[in-house]
């Protein structure tokens, strides 16, 4: 198979929108955009994965949290050029008295929809600084477009609680890489609301839904989070690339993600975790920007190679991470979502890539390493940062954190530290327009530590091992390229108590990539690309605990061909056929979804619950 590198646009400037309100039906906010309902005219895009599961009964109570149009008519909104309207918000948060915790679920809800010739852009959700949503927008083209993204939260359900007991704000960042100097081009409108329940959930479907990993690490929700972000540390990068720690996190200029432009930046929060902390898992979201877009394939540098672009091209290997006082403490090879911008954005209409309306986020059990954090004295420094990085990604961590509400204080030790870097190795041969590049990586991981507590004394080993391989190669004088991804990770969690397992997670995971495209310029310097993708993401995780065994499997599929017309990075016309198969399946449910699309319209759309419907993806 034969593929091209996507477009990559000039190193973009940043604008920042933020808009913050209360969690109340009735709320006062300093607005970034004027009140407006989103629209449902246009083309829907849609994204097949599982709903959430939800108890039988109704929601207890629904509460609108945002309701805002982001127009280019507003002057609030219009022109940031030189970033000197920054509108700020202090909102107070009042629990609704009929919904208070604990709830069986909590699902976010996200209404939006655009105006037609908007480039795609990312945007997140932060609760009471916790972020927890990252999502990437459709590129709408000739047509407007809307779409609703439906998340369960219920693991962030301390930041929901803490933000009705302390106060704060429920805050949206739009982030939109244009020069500063262009106006906001069309409308983006948006609603997000929140869904709190109440009753049982079955005991299967307590544990997974949707991702099966997430469920496998976070059985519980955690006694509290703490961001580790912009919002919890004193100096840092705003993501426009400057220092504005003046700035109150709340402007319409100021988000609490931090920027990374380098593998050298390791942005930290100075934090303090409560003396009797038994259990500790990082959550990292990132996503990538500017030169690093489709950092998947970006090809190896050579001799030759070194003057034919403008950036640095280390190869599409990455590694988000994390520290603890500047020790390493766990790291993940990030799944690779596909902007609508980075290839043939008529593949992406109306179907979402896999990920992009909910990227992925990545999980760090700390548990063994508690002992760093509890043995000496506070406070410690948690660092969060992505090998290989260029510009710029922007990067947010949030640390769950269960307490023993039986103990002031628990002890914890490091037994075994054992996380040497990723064996990289890397090859390379241009001899003119024409060449290939390989860059492949292995990684092993072994971390042990113990905790005593009321729970008696645990000791948790964390075992991680990682594979991965990214291909590009360049032929007919550079008319044609391919990209090949291969990454496959397991990683396995296990609780001992007096030499006996009382919990065990295996989670494995495969997410292989193809990119196929040939090139041709055409008159006036557009450019006709064709091409095909294919795209997988496996996840498989099998949970004992108390000697019971669940396990759950996810296969999310696309296969895509088309051809696009560009112009200055723009599509001006184009086509593409999306096949996309979902399937979900555990010990007592199946979930099966395949959509099919022809020329931006929906041809075939089925669900099922049963796994014996449609044969295997």
């Amino acid at each position: 198979m034969h593929l091209t590198l996507p477009y990559f646009s000039p190193p973009p400037f940043l604008l920042l929108f933020l808009f913050t309100s209360t969690l109340t039906y009735t709320h006062h906010v300093v607005q970034c955009g004027a009140a407006a309902a989103p629209a449902t005219a246009g083309v829907e895009f849609l994204d097949p994965t599982l709903p959430p599961v939800l108890p039988t009964q109704p929601p207890r109570c629904s509460v609108l949290a945002l309701y805002r149009n982001f127009a280019a008519a507003d002057p609030a909104t219009a022109n940031f050029s030189a970033f000197t309207s920054l509108v700020a918000t202090a909102v107070n948060y009042t629990q609704p008295e009929d919904c208070p915790a604990p709830w069986t679920r909590v699902i976010l809800e996200l209404s939006v929809s655009v105006s037609a010739g908007q480039k795609d852009h990312t945007g997140a959700v932060w609760i009471a600084g916790v972020e927890v949503l990252r999502t990437r927008s459709p590129l709408s083209t000739a047509t407007p477009a809307f779409w609703t993204i439906h998340k369960d939260i219920t693991r962030y359900s301390a930041a929901i609680r803490a933000l009705g007991d302390n106060g704060g704000a429920i805050t949206v960042a739009i982030e939109k890489e244009s020069n500063r100097t262009t106006l906001i081009s069309g409308v983006f409108a948006a609603n997000l609301s929140l869904h709190f329940y109440r009753g049982p959930v079955s005991s299967t479907h307590q544990y997974f839904n949707g991702r099966p990993g997430v469920k496998g690490l976070y059985r519980e929700p955690a006694d509290m989070i703490i961001p580790i972000s912009r919002a919890s540390t004193s100096t840092s990068t705003d993501a426009d690339g400057e220092d504005d720690d003046d700035e109150p996190l709340d402007s319409c200029r100021r988000a609490p993600w931090f920027r990374i432009d380098d593998e050298a930046d390791t942005p930290t929060s100075t934090i303090t975790v409560p003396p009797n902390t038994y259990r500790a898992v990082l959550e990292i979201f990132a996503s990538y920007h500017g030169d690093e877009e489709s950092w998947y394939a970006n090809p190896l540098q050579s001799s030759y190679g070194a003057g034919r672009h403008h950036r640095k091209l280390n190869g599409g290997l990455r590694q988000v991470f994390a520290t603890i006082d500047g020790k390493f403490a766990g790291g993940r090879i990030p799944f690779p979502v596909i902007y609508p911008g980075s290839v043939n954005p008529y593949y992406w209409s109306p179907v979402a890539a896999i990920g992009a309306f909910d990227m992925p986020s990545y999980d760090v059990e700390l548990t063994p390493l508690l002992g760093l954090l509890l043995e000496a004295p506070g406070p410690h420094e948690i660092g969060v940062g992505v090998n290989g990085a260029e510009s710029y990604w922007l990067v947010t961590g949030n640390l769950h954190v269960w307490v023993d509400r039986w103990s002031d204080k628990v002890a914890a030790m490091v037994e075994e530290y054992r996380a040497p870097p990723l064996r990289v190795t890397r090859q390379a041969e241009w001899g003119s327009p024409d060449g290939s590049s390989e860059v492949a990586a292995e990684g092993l991981v072994r971390m042990v530590g113990w905790v005593s507590s009321s729970r008696g004394n645990l000791t948790t080993t964390v075992r991680q091992k990682v594979g991965f391989k990214s291909q590009v190669e360049v032929q007919n004088r550079g008319a044609v390229e391919q990209v090949e991804v291969v990454h496959k990770e397991r990683m396995e969690v296990i609780v001992h108590k007096a030499h006996q397992v009382v919990g065990r997670v295996q989670i494995f995971a495969e997410a292989p990539l193809q990119i196929q495209t040939s090139r041709v310029t055409a008159a006036g310097g557009a450019v006709f690309e064709k091409g095909r993708l294919f795209h997988q993401l496996v996840e498989v995780v099998n949970l004992n605990e108390n000697n019971v065994v669940i396990t759950a499997a996810l296969t999310d599929r696309q296969d895509a061909e088309g051809s696009v017309l560009m112009r200055d990075g723009m599509p001006i016309w184009g086509s593409g056929n999306t096949k996309s198969a979902y399937k979900y399946r555990d010990e007592n449910t199946c979930h099966l979804r395949t959509v099919n699309t022809v020329g931006s319209i929906v041809k075939y759309d089925v669900s099922s619950p049963s796994c014996a419907a449609v044969s295997d993806i």
